[in-house]
């Protein structure tokens, strides 16, 4: 039990061991160079987690007894960490679920059989249009990702399996905005388990006029489209940002309790704090610093998760006890704005400019959080 002062009271929070959700980022290397990617402004060593430090994170999982699953996600790309494939068997030889991210470039047939044959429980995949319209953010060629969601229904048939459940992830800007209706019912094809809408964070001025949730455009008709196609029969899981800034603020990562290991065993709260870089908050530049709350190579996970620190971030998070940068009075005077290592209510990381507590950044979660899953 850990116990805060607040006021003129004291806030008592106790030690559970209640992580749900264990975010591996095993890799931040990765085959591909999307120009939207804050990989290209950043000056983060590249590094791949090793044999030891993931098996420990394994042992360390059996000292939480709600986890329902490991996702193999971060800011790299999985498949490029020459023991991944080992992971995944090693992972699901102890019963543990599996979630992949993965822009699907390396999977294989007998890898995809593999993955069935394993009962992996959840792959996303990037896909930003429908095949032969390439954008300026280059994201992933859609094209590929077409090819392997195709492949893996036919597997999945042959094989007799519903699992795994696969995810579309999309990033909206002005240029693909008008098209989002139309992936989400090209999409339908392919039996996806669920789309998630997500808006472009840029880490340079070129990408800020991209963004589309600067008023500038109307989505009402895209939105509504994507909606009417998700509650068809042959509909999947919707998950869709604001598009405007709203007063409201949620953090997925601190509300479905989730923790993130970066490949050199540093242990963040969410993807914003797993490295340091630029970013663009409504023509803002902003410095994101990366903030652990220990590393897993030294410390186990559990006294990391219930340390006094964690806790209390977890808790500032998730009661919104931080300012609101974004539309504050004083945003074009004040230095606190300019970074994340402390903000004008004295916490340490700031949540205050975030864009994902906005809901209009959104990263790809579990299929189960939504309540279709086995």
């Amino acid at each position: 039990m850990h116990e805060f002062s607040m006021d003129q009271g004291k806030i008592c929070l106790e030690e559970k061991t209640d992580l749900a959700y264990l975010y591996l980022e095993i890799t931040n290397r990765c085959n591909l160079a999307c120009n939207m990617c804050f990989k290209q402004s950043w000056n983060d060593t590249e590094g791949d987690m090793t044999w030891d430090l993931f098996e420990k994170a394994l042992r360390d999982t059996t000292e939480f007894p709600h986890l329902k699953m490991i996702y193999f996600g971060g800011i790299g790309e999985p498949f490029v960490h020459p023991q991944f494939l080992d992971m995944v068997r090693e992972a699901r030889r102890q019963g543990i679920r599996v979630g992949i991210s993965t822009n699907g470039f390396l999977l294989t047939d007998e890898i995809m059989r593999e993955f069935i044959e394993l009962q992996v429980d959840l792959i996303y995949f990037s896909m930003d249009v429908i095949p032969m319209m390439p954008t300026k953010i280059g994201h992933a060629i859609s094209t590929n990702t077409v090819e392997k969601l195709r492949r893996f229904k036919e597997l999945k048939i042959s094989l007799g399996s519903d699992l795994p459940h696969l995810g579309v992830e999309s990033v909206v800007t002005k240029e693909n905005y008008h098209q989002i209706g139309a992936l989400a019912d090209y999409l339908t094809e392919f039996d996806i388990h669920a789309l998630i809408l997500s808006n472009l964070l840029p880490s340079t001025a070129a990408f800020s006029d991209l963004i589309a949730y600067d008023g500038t455009v109307d989505l009402s008709d895209q939105l509504h489209q994507v909606y009417l196609t998700s509650c068809e029969d042959r509909g999947f899981l919707l998950k869709l940002p604001e598009f405007t800034l709203r007063t409201e603020r949620h953090c997925d990562f601190v509300e479905k309790k989730t923790a993130i290991v970066r490949w050199d065993g540093e242990v963040a709260p969410c993807y914003r704090f797993l490295h340091t870089y630029p970013e663009i908050i409504f023509g803002r530049t902003k410095q994101v610093t990366a903030h652990s709350f220990g590393n897993l190579s030294h410390t186990s996970l559990k006294r990391i998760w219930t340390s006094r620190e964690y806790l209390w971030f977890r808790y500032v998070v998730q009661h919104a006890l931080y300012p609101s940068c974004t539309d504050c009075t004083f945003m074009e005077a004040c230095a606190y704005v300019q970074g994340t290592e402390m903000d004008c209510w004295s916490n340490m990381p700031s949540c205050g400019d975030c864009l994902w507590s906005r809901k209009i950044v959104l990263c790809p979660i579990p299929v189960e959080s939504f309540g279709k899953f086995r």
